[in-house]
């Protein structure tokens, strides 16, 4: 059994008098995929977010509760917010490669957080992360092309191997692959099954099939609140609040 990982208790979230997200309490497991699926506008990506502070950048957002990463609270004083993100990667629903080459998209983060200590070390930190993110076969021979040449699918896998640059012990992926074909959406389902060997990763889907596919847990939001949270094939098989059921029956999305 895999330990603990992140755990939120009692998240609260309003933008300005709206109040996004109710009392959410919900544990997600060391080296698993955890699936939060729900209709758009249910609160998933707003929970995400509050994974790494992300929420933090809104002027009008207001944020109640504390999570806690091994045990640490990140919403405590003393937590460096630049070192949480740093230890939290984050990939998004469109890709978003810098518009610099192949290579210097994957360099950026340990140039700029200085983990790579010289130019062999950098290659070698490239080089092993486009291999993780499985693209490195497709990429070699086109490493000093710009990022944003590459197809979506290899855009999305370059910003995985960004993500995955600093060594991170959290990934967040924020549908990942909805801009993306059914080939390229395999090869990402594929891809998080191996790096789930290596980091926590929590994703956000709208796909079921996805959630049901890639995913250990699996938490079903509606309206703002964590309506259900388990085992992904419980929560798919035999879920015990009708809601879940009825979103899972197609009843209502």
């Amino acid at each position: 059994m895999n330990k603990e990982k992140i755990s939120a208790n009692n998240i609260n979230v309003h933008y300005g008098d709206k109040q996004a997200l109710f009392d959410i309490n919900m544990k997600m497991n060391e080296k698993e995929v955890t699936a939060l699926i729900g209709p758009s506008g249910c609160g998933k990506s707003t929970f995400l977010r509050c994974i790494n502070r992300m929420n933090d950048v809104i002027d009008i957002c207001k944020i109640s509760g504390n999570i806690t990463v091994d045990g640490h609270n990140i919403y405590s004083k003393d937590t460096k917010v630049e070192r949480l993100r740093e230890n939290i990667g984050m990939v998004f629903q469109k890709p978003n490669p810098f518009p610099k080459s192949i290579f210097e998209n994957v360099a950026y983060g340990p140039r700029i957080h200085g983990t790579a200590l010289d130019k062999t070390d950098l290659e070698e930190v490239v080089v092993n992360s486009l291999k993780r993110a499985a693209i490195f076969d497709e990429v070699k021979d086109r490493m000093h092309e710009s990022g944003t040449s590459l197809s979506g699918g290899q855009q999305q896998r370059l910003c995985i191997a960004r993500a995955i640059s600093v060594n991170p012990d959290i990934i967040l992926m924020d549908e990942p692959c909805s801009a993306l074909d059914p080939i390229a959406t395999a090869k990402i389902e594929d891809l998080m099954g191996e790096l789930s060997k290596d980091f926590t990763i929590v994703i956000v889907t709208h796909s079921m099939q996805q959630a049901a596919r890639v995913s250990k847990k699996t938490g079903f939001f509606h309206m703002g609140y964590l309506i259900e949270v388990g085992p992904t094939e419980v929560i798919f098989s035999n879920p015990e609040n009708q809601k879940t059921q009825d979103y899972i029956t197609g009843r209502f999305g």
